[in-house]
């Protein structure tokens, strides 16, 4: 019976360690559920969405810097619908020029551009045009019936969130650059305002350089002169992260001219993307809105305004590069694209097309 206190007192010390193991493991939940953060309850099972991965990691120099918010698991059937889920997987090979893909976009109210860019276009290239239709008016749907080797889709906003449909908030482009990244091998996305030029020997030199690993498997080269914090809604950073640093080292490229081929790397920008696209919060948080107001500095100081798609694919492509151990890009621009494209806002005509095949 002397051991009876002893007996006591262990088991109140037992019980304590108990209670304050469970408090702890209930603080770990609770912070990590305030932060987003899945919980890991299988080793092999690193994203409580079937195994997908749904928190885009921020990467400086090869280390991960910070996690994003969790995009939904109702999302997985798009990934998986566009082939961009982790049970696919691309290795870049080559890029075969001839059925290289050019695909543009237009409303009605920038018909008049969309004809410029297609006549560009068919002035160099012989190769297959996709335009989506993102609201065009009749007699501007038979003019595009007149245009050779062009393929007409209408963008089916039924398909997606109703937030998809309001145009200027740019959720489409993502979604257009899924669905062809799901069919072909190698594309370029342009919007109406580029025009195509002087594409032999500067194109072939640009195709070469992706295959030799000079340049990344998705490109864009046309610099902005202002960096990525600049003009990027603060409240995309919760889904999309990137060390402030450097947000505001790197030039912001401008995503009206992109060349995109077949990759993991691809795979990856392509599928978070579209997750920022398929997720208000993130592609158009409140308050965004296109108007700048730059201070004297392009780089250090925020212009008041986002970027929508552009804003989220610079990002994206920045972590990658990153982590994959890309040289960093600083502000001596590459200009590489401007030897064979050019960005012509505002450039437009009445002459409706007619561009039969020879």
């Amino acid at each position: 019976m002397r051991n009876a206190p002893i007996l006591q007192l262990l088991a109140i010390f037992v019980r304590f360690i108990l209670i304050s193991i469970i408090a702890l493991l209930i603080m770990l939940i609770v912070r990590q559920w305030n932060q987003g953060i899945p919980m890991i309850m299988d080793p092999t099972n690193l994203s409580p969405c079937a195994g997908e991965e749904m928190q885009f990691i921020a990467y400086n120099q090869k280390k991960e810097t910070a996690r994003g918010k969790n995009f939904s698991c109702g999302l997985l059937s798009y990934l998986d619908r566009w082939k961009i889920s982790h049970d696919f997987t691309y290795k870049f090979e080559r890029i075969d020029a001839e059925s290289v893909a050019i695909v543009m976009y237009s409303s009605s109210n920038h018909f008049y551009e969309a004809r410029r860019a297609i006549r560009s276009v068919r002035f160099v290239f012989k190769n297959k045009i996709i335009f989506y239709d993102l609201g065009l008016l009749p007699n501007e749907i038979s003019e595009l019936n007149n245009v050779c080797n062009l393929e007409l889709r209408k963008f089916e906003f039924e398909r997606y969130p109703d937030f998809v449909s309001y145009i200027m908030g740019y959720n489409f482009k993502p979604i257009i650059m899924a669905e062809v990244f799901s069919e072909l091998e190698s594309f370029w996305v342009v919007d109406t305002s580029v025009r195509f030029f002087n594409v032999t020997p500067f194109l072939t030199d640009f195709y070469a350089n992706i295959t030799s690993g000079v340049i990344e498997t998705m490109a864009m080269r046309h610099p902005s002169s202002h960096s990525i914090y600049a003009t990027t809604h603060p409240s995309m950073y919760e889904y999309l992260p990137i060390d402030y640093p450097l947000a505001k080292e790197l030039e912001m490229l401008d995503a009206n001219t992109m060349f995109i081929t077949r990759s993991d790397m691809t795979r990856e920008a392509i599928k978070w993307n579209a997750l920022c696209a398929l997720t208000p919060e993130c592609m158009a948080p409140e308050g965004s809105g296109v108007h700048c107001w730059f201070e004297k500095d392009r780089y250090l100081t925020h212009a008041n305004c986002h970027r929508f798609d552009q804003s989220s694919i610079n990002i994206i492509v920045a972590s990658l590069l990153e982590r994959d151990g890309w040289k960093r890009r600083d502000r001596v621009k590459d200009d590489s694209m401007r030897n064979f494209t050019s960005v012509q806002r505002g450039d437009g005509d009445g002459i409706p097309l007619i561009i039969p095949c020879e």
